[in-house]
């Protein structure tokens, strides 16, 4: 299969011709690793609306702001009113309690985990948000409140094609639901598990450790990774076209998963709702070495 960066986005979106961009929601925004969706956001696929409440961390955000890109300072939970632990490593900052049984052994996860400041925060239901439009792509990162979310999402998720949650594989957080708990919420919710991202896994920390350093051969245990979850694209998923065509151009923008992407033009061509002679001719384009990034 051809890297992202040799597959003709623009010209996917050009013979699927969706009748608005691609929606994205990112829930914990904090701009401190690269978006998934990065090359629709460059290419002008898609447009986002971000949330982050860190205050640091949302000044960095508002800077980024353009046409297609909004973010607002809020905190998405259930609707109450919750204590934010800010920690030393910004990427940590959670509403739930760092777990120091585990924390302490775990290399570096000590220090980046103490908590800095605690701050009383409100939250807000995404079903509750009227700046948000009916999405396609759900991405969220926050530090073990994804399912807090997803249960008070109901509505947002309904119309989402596909979402993008972090899951944890041990709990970081005391009380934080782990990867069992997310999948049977998104099951619940009509989404079934498509992938891993690449997990992170890190060294056990102790005094043995500390003589090989960190290397590669001692990152055995696995903390969390990106999971992407996805509607049925079954010959029979009763998603509706205009769904079909985010999804596929999500599929190749930002999850790496062409084979999701041809599933969808498949049954877009079933339908007779893409031209089936333009879209041989884009996928036969990706045979080459040269195809348009």
């Amino acid at each position: 299969m051809p890297p992202r960066t040799q597959i003709d986005i623009c010209g996917l979106r050009e013979l699927l011709n969706p009748t608005r961009l691609t929606r994205i929601v990112d829930i914990g925004a904090n701009p401190i690793n690269p978006t998934p969706y990065a090359s629709l956001i460059r290419r002008q696929l898609a447009c986002v609306w971000g949330f982050e409440p860190q205050r640091s961390a949302f000044e960095q955000l508002e800077k980024m702001q353009t046409p297609n890109m909004s973010f607002l300072p809020y905190a998405i939970g259930d609707g109450n009113v919750h204590e934010l632990r800010v920690c030393n490593g910004s990427g940590f900052t959670s509403l739930l309690e760092p777990n120091r049984a585990f924390c302490n052994y775990m290399n570096h996860f000590h220090v980046k985990m103490t908590v800095k400041d605690r701050i009383r925060i409100e939250t807000r239901r995404l079903d509750d948000i009227t700046e948000l439009p009916q999405v396609d792509l759900i991405k969220i990162d926050i530090q073990g409140g994804e399912v807090m979310v997803f249960e008070n999402a109901a509505q947002t998720l309904s119309t989402a094609v596909a979402v993008i949650t972090e899951v944890a594989l041990i709990p970081l957080y005391e009380g934080q639901p782990l990867l069992d708990t997310q999948m049977r919420v998104m099951r619940e919710n009509g989404f079934g598990f498509h992938k891993f991202a690449p997990a992170k896994a890190v060294p056990l920390r102790g005094p043995l450790q500390t003589i090989l350093g960190d290397g590669e051969a001692l990152r055995n245990q696995m903390t969390d990774a990106d999971v992407v979850f996805l509607r049925d694209v079954s010959p029979a998923t009763d998603l509706d076209t205009e769904a079909l065509k985010h999804l596929a151009i999500l599929a190749v923008g930002a999850f790496d998963s062409l084979d999701v992407c041809l599933r969808c033009l498949d049954i877009l061509v079933a339908r007779k709702a893409i031209d089936p002679a333009v879209v041989t001719k884009w996928v036969e384009a990706l045979r080459t070495p040269h195809a348009k990034a």
